[in-house]
């Protein structure tokens, strides 16, 4: 069996050992067990450890029915690429990646301490952990806001600044019952507790640090609703700062974009904020001023009084506007009586059909008949319907092919 050596010392960074098997991992490549190990697989919300054995990539740390095996990145073999891997009973030099091993000590640690402040201060237990890229931990607890996530930091970076041992032990079963768990632990036989000295107790085989102070800044960053409760984002240590230095870098380009100090910033977005709606606002009446202008133009341009029996029929291929804007034009059109509106974007082909509330004509009838004469789709209702015929010659096509048959239907209607 191997010798787990991460669980006494967290802080080791190299060893020499021995290959005690060799196998090849299916969908993963080839892998190997040790005699001794220094790298973590992944278990209890933390991920594995990643590094180097005689200078092969550890790609993944896996554990299996007890053993652990090391998952490398090399060229495939004769054997499934267990061939390429060093041979059984060789000695090997296996080195973890710190960086990644010591951030995991941050978040893993701070994890433990952020669990047991949300328990003191908000009675709110932990249910699960994830600890990747993004850390989080799921809460029993309906919801939260601003001042309690407030209160749940300053406890946890209370702590952190407090220096605190961190104690790991292993127990029996009467022990661990005893000692106050913050969870029931799961596993049976002897069971590895981490104390964070008076403070917090809780069943653990991942990796800490030594004492809080090595955490770092405990950082919750965001939550949100998640299955009943709640889901709280946390960053510790290096991760923490580095997201600190976003933040700060990010508000100083804000405050100088915005030609204020920092501590104005988020007044002067307000300001802009509603600058920005009030010149939305004039846009948009500008905008409805001008399609008013260019409707009436159309209305005009179609000549001839219309009537109950002979509707003008307005028709246009209409360039530099979207089909939004082709929807609007058609309203203000047929707002009035007597109106049919044929109006085409000549951006996509997209046509839009509509009649006035008095006017006997299904306008998704005519909308069908033209574009599928051109291998087009469309639809809609009678009083107003649209498709599109990219296959079309031209927008000015669809407006005459349009044009006809609206003004064919609307003759057969009045009889």
């Amino acid at each position: 069996m191997t010798e787990r050596t991460y669980r006494r010392d967290s802080y080791r960074r190299q060893c020499t050992t021995v290959v005690t098997a060799r196998r090849a991992m299916a969908g993963r490549g080839p892998a190997i067990a040790l005699e001794e190990t220094l790298f973590y697989p992944a278990g209890g919300g933390q991920p594995a450890d990643r590094g180097y054995v005689d200078g092969l990539a550890v790609i993944d740390v896996v554990e299996e029915d007890g053993q652990i095996w090391h998952v490398l990145e090399t060229s495939a073999g004769v054997d499934g690429g267990v061939a390429a891997v060093p041979a059984l009973g060789a000695r090997v030099v296996a080195t973890i990646d710190w960086d990644r091993r010591f951030d995991h000590m941050q978040q893993h640690t701070g994890q433990h301490i952020l669990s047991q402040a949300f328990l003191q201060v908000l009675d709110a237990p932990t249910v699960s952990v994830h600890m990747a890229r993004t850390c989080t931990v799921d809460l029993a607890i309906a919801s939260l806001d601003d001042e309690a996530i407030a209160r749940v930091e300053r406890l946890a970076n209370r702590i952190v600044m407090d220096n605190r041992p961190v104690h790991i032990r292993e127990v029996d079963a009467t022990e661990a019952a005893r000692a106050g768990l913050r969870r029931p632990p799961r596993q049976t036989g002897l069971i590895r507790v981490v104390e964070v000295e008076g403070f917090d107790r809780s069943a653990c085989g991942g990796t800490h640090v030594r004492a809080t102070a090595e955490v770092g800044p405990v950082l919750i960053r965001r939550w949100e609703r998640y299955k009943g409760g709640v889901r709280v984002q946390f960053l510790c240590g290096w991760r923490a700062i580095g997201d600190y230095d976003y933040l700060r870098r990010f508000a100083r380009e804000v405050a100088a974009r915005l030609t204020a100090g920092e501590a104005d910033a988020v007044e002067a977005v307000r300001r802009l904020q509603d600058r920005v709606r009030d010149l939305e606002r004039d846009l948009q009446a500008a905008r409805d001023a001008l399609l008013e202008h260019e409707a009436a133009r159309l209305v005009e341009a179609a000549g001839g009084p219309p009537g109950p029996d002979a509707p003008r029929i307005i028709a246009a291929a209409l360039a530099g506007r979207s089909i939004a804007e082709v929807r609007a034009l058609a309203r203000l059109i047929t707002s009035q009586p007597h109106r049919v509106a044929v109006l085409v974007s000549a951006q996509d082909g997209r046509m839009f059909v509509a009649r006035s509330a008095d006017v006997d004509l299904d306008a998704a009838a005519v909308v069908r008949v033209v574009v599928g004469a051109f291998g087009g789709r469309g639809g809609g209702r009678a009083e107003a319907a649209e498709g599109a015929a990219p296959a079309a010659p031209s927008a000015d096509a669809l407006v005459e092919a349009a044009r006809a048959a609206a003004a064919e239907r609307c003759r057969l209607a009045g009889g």
